[in-house]
């Protein structure tokens, strides 16, 4: 066999882009990749919704958080106004109010009590024994709110002046006659205010903290005494003076990154903030990633083993089965049986696709063979056909010379009898001239070698010509020949001569099978960018299951034995000669009602 248009030799291996095995393989990890795409997306919506329930319990912790710290703040405010209205300090008796002061301080989660007067000055402080110098600062400027409004106070987180540590003091007003004397005051330290924190009961590694109206840290849960005093990070300081409540990533002090949740006292000013350790939210986020990749993996790996194995057993076996079996159908050798009971359907429905593709292809080779013969045989037939067709011009020729001469001898005339003899001769002489010039035609069409000379032709002095030519012979017939021309001075582009053979060929056989009186019709007309030439006869017609028949060479439709001279290829020339010049012959007839025969040729510029 051949090689293909496209050069691929097919008894030459191509080399394959990729094996079946490589295929399975990918088409596991296909298959396995949206199990794993889906599980990823639940874990990371698993970790979407744990993340914001986890920042929901934190809000919920600031506000409690910052609820128990109004509560603890309210009961110490409560028992500052208590002792705030002893008789003692009503009749400026300092001495016993100092000893009421000592023995109520166990009952109160306080460090110590100090009596400010108007002036800023301390009065009593019960760090200090009664008649004790006493600092000469009492305290942070804003005690000094509780003269000018009357209202307790709570101070930001300061230095006291005789602790020297971080502490923060509560103070309410003393008032008599309607007038503010002094400001009792109650020092708290910050680890009261982390106990306050700490019974929140917060979750393993959550960091929360108490800010001042500052933002400085007053209580904290983790490294306390390193942060007490110092100001929390900027961007929680800033948020929290913005909103009451909100939540933000920030990093802590210690460099820990946290998802921090505030919420800020109405009362105090004060703000309890909650931090999440992004590494706990993100811990259980990785074990749960890092399961389902070892999962996929071993899922994966034994999907592949199970797809190699498929490949190898059920596939490559089968498919090597095949190729031998396909090598030995190309060598004309016999496949041989295919073991049906261990053979998958498919491969089976292939064995069979290939041996009938196997006996298409020999069929189709014998055709080609047969073909190619057949070729050969006609064009040695067309070679015979145009030689012979020459070398019998030749002869016919000097016999139709020689009638010529006897008709034309006047010194030994002719008699009667022998001038109808001559005039016999020369008619079948030149019939049998135009077979031959018939044959050499189609011979010259079938070779190839036949030439049209296309140019642009006037219809009306062709159909002039034409109608010339054949008023003789319709005469002879007794047929009435007419032109119609509905599309008169017009123009074709067309081989002339080829054209006139084709139009007095049609014209000829509408007229000799017509009948006495019949008529025969050449018109012409335009049809689109053609001029349609149709000849119309009211001759014998041509029976439907004729008409398939009747451009088939030398078929004369039953009428070999007639009276009416003809070889059978005139209308089979005209229609290639036809085609040759882009036209096509078309025809409509019905039995002992006429024909009628049309072509189309393009009009000129």
């Amino acid at each position: 066999m051949q090689a293909d248009s496209a050069g691929v030799n097919p008894t030459r291996p191509c080399k394959a882009r990729w094996r079946i095995r490589t295929s399975l393989v990918w088409l596991v990890a296909a298959s396995m990749l949206p199990g794993m795409l889906l599980s990823a997306w639940f874990i990371v919506s698993d970790y979407q919704q744990h993340k914001a329930q986890a920042i929901q319990r934190a809000i919920a912790i600031a506000r409690a958080g910052t609820a128990s710290l109004d509560r603890d703040l309210a009961g110490t405010t409560a028992a500052l106004r208590v002792l705030a209205s002893s008789n003692s300090l009503h009749h400026d008796d300092l001495a016993t109010f100092y000893l009421q002061a000592q023995d109520a301080l166990p009952y109160q989660a306080i460090s110590n009590y100090v009596l400010i007067n108007e002036t800023g000055h301390q009065m009593l402080n019960t760090l200090k024994p009664w008649g004790a110098a006493l600092p000469a600062v009492g305290g942070p400027p804003q005690l000094q709110r509780i003269f000018k409004t009357g209202e307790p106070v709570l101070t930001d987180v300061f230095t006291g002046p005789v602790t020297g540590k971080p502490i923060l003091a509560l103070g309410v007003p003393v008032k008599r006659d309607g007038h503010t004397l002094y400001s009792l005051n109650a020092g708290i330290f910050p680890e009261r205010i982390a106990k306050v924190l700490m019974s929140q009961n917060l979750p393993h590694n959550w960091i929360s903290a108490v800010l001042d109206s500052k933002g400085n840290i007053v209580a904290r849960t983790h490294e306390m005494d390193r942060f007490v005093g110092k100001p929390a990070v900027p961007d929680l300081i800033r948020m929290s003076r913005q909103s009451s409540e909100g939540v933000l990533e920030t990093i802590t002090l210690e460099g820990i990154p946290v998802i921090t949740a505030f919420s800020r006292s109405s009362v105090s000013d004060w703000s309890v903030a909650v931090g999440i350790p992004q590494t706990q939210l993100t811990a259980e986020l990785k074990r749960s990633l890092f399961t389902l990749l070892i999962a996929s993996m071993l899922l994966f790996a034994s999907a592949l083993w199970v797809a190699w194995r498929l490949a190898v057993t059920r596939v490559m076996a089968p498919a090597n089965e095949l190729l031998k079996r396909m090598q030995a159908m190309a060598s004309g050798q016999a496949p041989g049986m295919v073991d049906i009971q261990h053979t998958p359907e498919e491969f089976v429905m292939l064995e069979h696709g290939f041996a009938e593709l196997s006996a298409r292809l020999r069929e189709r080779e014998q055709e080609r063979e047969a073909k190619l013969a057949a070729e050969a045989a006609n064009r040695a037939k067309t070679a015979f056909l145009s030689r012979m067709s020459h070398e019998l011009r030749t002869p016919l020729n000097a016999v139709l010379g020689f009638t010529q001469v006897l008709q034309l001898d006047h010194e030994e005339a002719l008699t009667e009898r022998q001038r109808h003899m001559i005039a016999l001769i020369e008619s079948s002489g030149q019939h049998l001239l135009s077979m031959i010039s018939d044959v050499l035609d189609f011979s010259r069409i079938e070779s190839g070698q036949l030439r049209m000379e296309i140019t642009r032709i006037h219809a009306d002095d062709l159909i002039d010509e034409c109608q010339s030519m054949m008023a003789t012979e319709s005469m002879r017939a007794g047929v009435h020949l007419t032109v119609s021309n509905t599309s008169p001075d017009r123009h074709v582009l067309a081989d002339r001569t080829r054209l006139k053979q084709v139009l007095l060929n049609l014209l000829s056989n509408a007229i000799k099978y017509n009948r006495p009186g019949g008529v025969v019709t050449l018109n012409l007309h335009s049809h689109g960018n053609c001029l349609r030439f149709t000849v119309q006869d009211t001759g014998l017609g041509i029976p439907p299951e004729q008409i398939t028949h009747l451009f088939e060479p030398f078929n004369r439709l039953g009428r070999h034995h007639s009276d009416k001279p003809g070889a059978g290829i005139g209308l089979v020339i005209c229609k290639q000669l036809l085609e040759l010049m882009g036209g096509q012959l078309q025809v409509r007839s019905q039995a002992d009602q006429g024909s009628e025969f049309w072509f189309d040729l393009p009009l000129a510029p």
